[in-house]
């Protein structure tokens, strides 16, 4: 495709109504044609585009004079109609009408012109036909698919055709003597003032004049219609101006059709309200009018907190309703002079407009939160949501639209950070924190390329027998010379969507390893892997694993992937069949972290989960508080009855794992046995198959 043609359909593609169509450069190469095009001249695509449409000029002079005329740089951009004798393909020659446009582009720059033409030769040999015989001209008129209304030099009506009796609502008898304005009564779109007649200017210069732009027809029953086209003086053998014809026609549904398009430009078209074009021009309006009146404007930054819940538990069908109505609900709270756009997906934003302080924001905000933690009650189902703020004012946190909408983004962000449902004002901070976090994420993304994270193993144990039965992956990070541990790092690799090619980094360098000890001869009897919650929501994760293992010939039965509890709470579909998939491959699913979070006995009857790892901080103060204690030996209880293998974390007494084995847990890992060890290093907690003495290089605690 030309890259002249998208602007070249840009501008016309809503004027290719019938009328042929061509686009050409400035050295009057036809680009493109449309259908109308085709079917007025004859001629395919294939036999135009790359020529000059001197071919179709009956007069080769006239195509040199339009050039020096109409189509050149110094042209008008908007050219008046004029006639012209045309050829069609058979050779037939024919009147048309003709109007051009120059095209530029998004620099403004001239880079074409469009050029429509009509078949006119009725027309023409309408005018001519009045001269001769007035019955055939009737005849024709009343034939003919667009509206006629002849008038005589003093703009009184005397003729309308049928077309033109619908659209007026006049009979041609009733209409008869009347002037023109009374019969054809026409005004602005949007004004509603009237509009300048055309058959006045015909009559007084002689000269087609055509309708202003939405231009609308009012009728005399009270109907409007949108119409186009022109008026034209009707002259005698003498050149004697003896009255008027006006030609017009009903594009009522072609207006529409524009209008859908601009609204469709502006406005969301789930929540009606403006969408983020419309809202970054209205921002910049308000700032320039708060700068020339020295008003505080407020830009609001408004997040649906979890709002894929909803999605996931009841549908994005009903997720739209709840949108669509949160939407009214928040439109309520605003005044008509401010503004609330939907940006996208679960964002909103509010242009808070002439403030005098920064606490109405804070009110505003607050009535807000309020409307739309109202339950929403749909189809019977209750839906209940909280929503985040941020806040940014001019002039104090920006003088223009994109640093506020920085600005209230980052506050919005520190909201999420800090446990969502709240408002929060920019400040420096938080923009010096958004900074280090991005320089965060930018590391990341280089020690990612750069291979610069490696990871580190801690044995599990057997409390029975203290040997090593399986190990656990844990990431380590190589930075400025430290060594950095995931809790500093994987929540920001989380936030900035980095988890997914570091998860998979994870996965794919523990199999490997695993895969060569295996092969080494080694016994291990289970490798521990943590995967994230977006891991698992991932396209096309199961497959990873599977051929992971399948290339570095690592058993399937030997991994077991950990998630946290919270991965439970996401009972949708794809979570189900990913966890059951890995489950059919043969791998193992542990509940990492367990009794901290969303412990629930229906999560883990509803999905497929081996073990639970017991969290640390029930271990720290079990031998002293009663209350832990009692939680561990409910844990350890519901899990033998559930037939669900158990692992505690976090063991460094002997005391701990003493009460542990004596209440039926038979597996833990903690500093007690190892810290977390290098590749190398934790070969020595392992025997290898060939050795039946049991004899092992290092010495785990026994009990």
């Amino acid at each position: 495709m030309n890259p002249l043609q998208p602007e070249f359909e840009h501008q016309f593609i809503l004027q290719s109504m019938g009328e042929a169509i061509l686009a050409v450069d400035l050295s009057r190469q036809i680009l493109w044609i449309n259908v109308g095009f085709t079917r007025l001249f004859g001629y395919d695509p294939e036999e135009v585009v790359g020529r000059k449409p001197d071919f179709i000029y009956a007069d080769r002079n006239d195509y040199e004079e339009q050039g020096r005329l109409r189509y050149n740089l110094e042209a008008p951009s908007v050219q008046t109609p004029y006639e012209m004798r045309y050829v069609k393909k058979d050779g037939q020659v024919f009147w048309g009408e003709a109007w051009g446009a120059a095209v530029h582009n998004r620099k403004g720059d001239r880079i074409g012109f469009m050029v429509a033409v009509r078949d006119i030769s009725r027309r023409k040999q309408l005018i001519h036909d009045l001269h001769l015989e007035k019955e055939q001209w009737f005849v024709t008129l009343k034939s003919i698919g667009d509206a006629v209304v002849t008038t005589d030099e003093h703009g009184r009506v005397t003729y309308v055709n049928p077309v033109a009796e619908h659209l007026t609502g006049w009979k041609v008898e009733e209409a008869d003597g009347h002037p023109v304005s009374k019969v054809f009564r026409i005004v602005n779109e949007y004004s509603r003032e009237p509009a300048e007649n055309p058959v006045d200017r015909a009559l007084l210069e002689g000269t087609i004049v055509g309708l202003a732009n939405h231009t609308l027809l009012l009728s005399r029953s009270g109907e409007e219609f949108s119409i186009e086209d022109s008026a034209a003086p009707i002259q005698d053998n003498n050149g004697e101006i003896r009255g008027c014809i006006i030609v017009f026609r009903d594009v009522t549904e072609k207006r529409k059709l524009e209008q859908r398009i601009a609204y469709q430009a502006n406005f969301d078209s789930l929540t009606d309200l403006p969408n983020r074009h419309l809202f970054q021009d209205r921002l910049s309006r308000a700032v320039g009018q708060a700068h020339r009146m020295g008003n505080l404007v407020a830009l609001l930054y408004l997040d649906v907190d979890y709002f894929k819940n909803i999605n996931d538990r009841m549908g994005h069908p009903y997720g739209d309703r709840v949108l669509v109505e949160l939407g009214k609900r928040l439109k309520t709270v605003v005044r008509e002079t401010d503004t609330i756009a939907r940006i996208g997906g679960d964002e909103f934003a509010v242009i808070l407009c002439d403030l005098h302080d920064r606490s109405e924001a804070m009110v505003l905000g607050r009535r807000l939160m309020i409307e739309a933690a109202m339950p929403f009650r749909i189809d019977g189902s209750r839906a209940d949501l909280t929503v985040s703020i941020g806040v940014a004012l001019y002039p104090e946190d920006g003088t223009d639209a994109t640093t506020l909408i920085r600005n209230a983004d980052i506050a919005l962000y520190q909201v999420k950070r800090e446990g969502r449902n709240n408002i929060a004002f920019f400040s420096r901070e938080m923009n010096r924190y958004v900074q280090s976090t991005l320089k965060t994420e930018s590391e990341l993304r280089e020690a990612l390329d750069k291979n610069r994270f490696y990871l580190a193993y801690q044995p599990i144990v057997h409390l029975g027998s203290s040997l090593a039965v399986g190990v656990e992956a844990l990431l380590r990070w190589r930075h400025r010379g430290k060594v950095r541990f995931p809790d500093e790092f994987v929540p920001i690799a989380e936030e900035m969507g980095l988890i997914l090619p570091l998860g998979q980094w994870i996965l794919r360098e523990a199999i490997r390893e695993a895969g060569v000890w295996i092969r080494q001869g080694i016994n291990l009897g289970r490798l521990t892997v943590n995967v994230s919650v977006k891991q698992i929501h991932s396209e096309g994760f199961s497959d990873f694993l599977e051929s992971t293992l399948r290339e570095n010939g690592l058993p399937p039965s030997v991994l077991e992937i950990e998630i946290t509890e919270r991965t439970l709470m996401f009972r949708d579909h794809h979570t189900v069949s990913t966890l059951n998939r890995i489950r059919e491959m043969g791998v193992k699913v542990s509940i990492d972290d367990f009794g901290i979070g969303y412990s629930s006995l229906n999560y883990i009857r509803n999905f497929p989960v081996n073990t639970l790892k017991i969290d640390r901080s029930f271990l720290a103060e079990m031998l002293d508080n009663h209350y832990d204690r009692a939680i561990v030996r409910a844990i350890l209880a519901m899990a033998q009855s559930l037939s669900i293998d158990v692992v505690a974390e976090g063991v460094e007494r002997m005391e701990q794992a003493r009460f542990l084995q004596e209440n039926g847990c038979l597996m833990a890992q903690g500093f007690f046995y190892s810290e977390p060890v290098s590749p190398e290093e934790i070969l020595l907690y392992f025997r290898r198959e060939e050795d039946v003495s049991g004899a092992v290089a290092p010495v785990l605690p026994t009990l």
